[in-house]
């Protein structure tokens, strides 16, 4: 994931060519989480025997969670329109395997990203959506209870929160003045080995730091046109868009989801 560049990998049968399942970095997250953490304590180092944990097969991160989108993997026939995807997408959904049953090419996964790279690019294609409006034209930047992590707190813990809330970032803030200085997400995650998964039990911000993750976070205040918050997205490679008031404080979040489902109700 780390080489490509991307947050999750179609895992093929033992006995076949079939691709069973879809797995995540948000199911790595949990499998670290359940392997380093018990009794609700957070460890002060992962020792050598949860290290190596990380040389299972991937088999044992796939997820028997219904609850999991790995476990439920949703499948596209690649000759029927897209507004199945665009449902699934707006449910909050990540990703897709799309196959073609007359096998004219081989399987490939959509994503999220995937669409709101072709909206920005194909604007024409949303003609009953003004792209001018800004996010608190849409709704999209109220005040909201957005799960956060503190720069105070071990960047397991604030991992930890995230499993439990089943997300893929939270915003870091400075636990004296809530100002927004970061963002952790499952991204981060990648590239862990033996080596720097002791980096976990760092000061979160410590850790975005060993782990070349940038400390400063990309923002939009609430009057920011639709069409330069997807801009935003797209150019920055991010998959959510921190909406603070003039204190630099986070009001709210703007999800790929959020987006895809504004779009998937034009």
């Amino acid at each position: 994931m780390e080489e490509h560049n991307i947050t999750s990998l179609p895992i093929y049968s033992h006995d076949s060519d079939s691709i069973v399942t879809i797995v995540n970095l948000v199911d790595v997250l949990n499998y670290i989480i359940k392997e380093a953490v018990a009794d609700e304590k957070l460890p002060s180092k992962l020792d050598s025997e949860k290290s190596l944990s990380l040389n299972n097969q991937i088999e044992v991160v796939m997820t028997l969670d219904a609850d999991r989108e790995s476990y439920r993997m949703f499948k596209a026939d690649a000759n029927e329109p897209i507004i199945s995807v665009l449902e699934a997408f707006s449910n909050g959904i990540h990703r897709c395997l799309v196959i073609d049953y007359t096998d004219k090419v081989p399987p490939y996964v959509i994503t999220q990203t995937d669409i709101i790279r072709y909206i920005q690019a194909n604007p024409e294609c949303l003609s009953g959506i003004d792209l001018d409006r800004s996010l608190e034209g849409f709704g999209l930047s109220g005040p909201r209870n957005v799960v956060i992590g503190k720069d105070n707190e071990t960047a397991l813990n604030v991992y930890r929160r995230m499993a439990e809330k089943s997300l893929t970032g939270i915003p870091i803030i400075q636990h004296d003045t809530e100002k927004l200085i970061g963002t952790l997400s499952v991204s981060d995650l990648r590239g862990l080995n033996y080596e720097s998964i002791n980096n976990l039990v760092l000061p979160v911000l410590k850790f975005l730091a060993v782990s070349e993750s940038t400390l400063n976070p990309i923002t939009v205040t609430k009057d920011v046109a639709l069409k330069d918050a997807l801009k935003t997205i797209v150019d920055n490679h991010i998959h959510r868009l921190w909406v603070v008031n003039e204190d630099k404080k986070v009001d709210n979040v703007v999800s790929l989801t959020d987006l895809i489902k504004l779009f998937s109700q034009a």
